[in-house]
């Protein structure tokens, strides 16, 4: 006699099987999204890292720092170089995107203008001890290109910054 399968056994196989596939597929969906996000975290914080130690490295060293608002820019003029020049690097933003530009400070002539970070939520530099010396700044810094927006802050102190 040979055994076949009812109707009704292929229904409840075939219906074990859409639902057992059916969660897979939702898995490995969810899985996908969760990975996009967290490599979208990923870049923002490594893109905001880079540019607040650019910021940092020239603020560090600068020897006159001042900030009106994320528009106007942070302005931070360098100590001469071997030469007698000195420079002025402007960080400031415009269109969501952080700009460094660099000036001969003595003819304002300039060097470059680039963008160095993009999606900027907010950029701000607060003084953190006024009238003070060593002259002390936070540097903070929002991206906004993930579902989560990225802020990081950053205390930079001046070694060599001339101004009360």
């Amino acid at each position: 006699m040979i055994r076949a399968y009812t109707l009704a056994e292929l229904m409840v196989s075939l219906s074990i099987f859409s639902v057992a596939s059916t969660a897979i597929t939702s898995l490995i969906f969810a899985s996908y999204n969760v990975n996009t996000q967290v490599q979208g975290e990923s870049s923002a914080t490594s893109s905001a890292e880079i540019a607040l130690r650019r910021i940092m490295e020239e603020m560090r060293s600068g020897t006159s720092v001042s900030f009106t608002n994320a528009s106007s820019g942070l302005y931070v003029q360098t100590p001469a170089d071997s030469g007698g020049s000195t420079y002025i690097y402007i960080y400031y933003v415009t269109g969501n995107v952080l700009h460094e530009k660099i000036e001969v400070a003595s003819s304002q002539a300039q060097i470059q203008d680039s963008a160095i970070v993009s999606n900027v939520g907010s950029f701000n530099v607060t003084r953190l001890n006024s009238g003070s010396a060593p002259q002390s700044y936070q540097v903070d810094l929002t991206l906004n290109s993930t579902p989560v927006a990225v802020t990081r802050s950053v205390v930079v102190t001046g070694r060599n910054l001339t101004s009360p």
